[in-house]
């Protein structure tokens, strides 16, 4: 079974450096890589989550949950 994650993009992290329109998408595990400008540390975090666990990209103006 492959992991499944809902990613909400949005304007409410002041820290983000990038202008995304609010939207949600669901991904799988293959996603989140240096070609969608996810760093190392990212990618390891979002790995171990959990189903229900959320993680809050810095700069990415974005959340990632893992539903499955």
């Amino acid at each position: 079974m492959s992991k499944i994650f809902l990613c909400k993009w949005g304007a409410w992290d002041e820290h983000a450096m990038n202008s995304y329109e609010p939207k949600t998408e669901e991904v799988s595990e293959d996603f989140f890589s240096d070609d969608n400008g996810y760093d190392p540390e990212e990618i390891e975090a979002i790995a171990v989550l959990e189903v229900g666990e959320q993680f809050d990209v810095t700069y990415g103006n974005h959340t990632v949950t893992r539903t499955r």
